[in-house]
């Protein structure tokens, strides 16, 4: 591969970092959407590692030249294919093979990476492939039987939490990376008509999703009084929040219950929940339904 040149930008002068981690840090900085920039970072770090995986050494010794490198490029999208970068088990165990839309998402990171320093890969991503959506009568059929239904084994505040969640995603026809920065104040319950806020919209609730959400927030509340006041600075607005204590990690003590819930946390016990309680795994998006006929 040629050797990298500086980059001048439209508007300031920039040059390519050596450094692959600073590369990657600075195409970060300049995406807007969060949900845009946590997917290219698991992506662009899957790469990194395993890279220097490849090479047996830190991933600071690899520079974005290395990144660039399509024959390098192309042997980690191959074993992402065959599911050897897997970091945690997928619907179909640890050693699955990555699905076509996760494969997707990792060809579009590296060419909009690529593309971000002047050295575009212009790599084919694989066709995507879409869940088949529920329609909106089988979407809120499934939503009464989940919320009215307990799965033995499952934490109930777990099960309450995903319930609510599903109840959004039917109401607003949004997904996970919408409803996941939504806070307490963004539900209004008490009125006559009861409604949600995504996105910045208000949609209606119906009675169901009306006390799923109402059973999760009283959940919320006992979740997050007491010691947490001190340990968050203050009332936890998050809608989402941990419904058991974590593990400890470095040293340090676990920490407890009722913080701000990672993305992963709610698809895993969406996943989990629909497993047990349907016999097999949906999407969160499966719940947002369209009508029959509708692409």
């Amino acid at each position: 591969m040629p050797k990298l040149t500086p980059l001048v930008g439209a508007d300031n002068p920039m040059s390519v970092p050596a450094r692959a981690v600073t590369a990657v840090n600075r195409f970060l900085d300049t995406l807007r959407s969060e949900a845009t920039r946590r997917q290219r970072r698991a992506y662009l770090e899957e790469y990194t590692s395993w890279l220097a995986a490849q090479r047996r050494c830190d991933t600071g010794h690899l520079t974005t030249e290395d990144l660039l490198d399509q024959d390098n490029a192309l042997a980690w999208l191959a074993a992402a294919r065959r599911g050897t970068t897997r970091r945690r088990p997928g619907l179909h165990g640890p050693t699955a093979p990555a699905a076509a839309n996760s494969m997707a998402a990792r060809t579009s990171s590296l060419n909009t990476f690529s593309r971000h320093y002047g050295h575009p890969l212009d790599l084919q991503p694989p066709a995507p492939h879409f869940a088949p959506r529920l329609t909106p009568t089988e979407a809120h059929r499934t939503l009464r039987l989940l919320a009215g239904h307990h799965p033995a084994g499952t934490l109930e505040a777990t099960w309450q939490r995903s319930v609510a969640l599903i109840a959004l995603a039917v109401c607003t026809g949004q997904g996970i990376s919408t409803l996941h920065p939504m806070r307490l104040t963004d539900l209004d319950l008490e009125r006559p008509l009861p409604r949600a806020r995504a996105a910045g919209e208000w949609y209606p609730l119906d009675t169901v999703s009306r006390n799923a959400l109402t059973r999760w927030k009283n959940t919320h509340q006992a979740l997050t009084t007491g010691h947490l006041t001190a340990l968050s600075g203050g009332r936890v607005e998050h809608l989402w929040i941990t419904t058991a204590p974590g593990r400890p990690r470095d040293g340090q003590p676990a920490l407890p219950a009722g913080l701000p819930a990672a993305v992963r946390t709610l698809e895993a016990a969406h996943r989990k929940l629909t497993a047990t309680a349907l016999g097999t795994p949906l999407l969160l998006e499966q719940f947002c339904g369209t009508e029959t006929g509708e692409s």
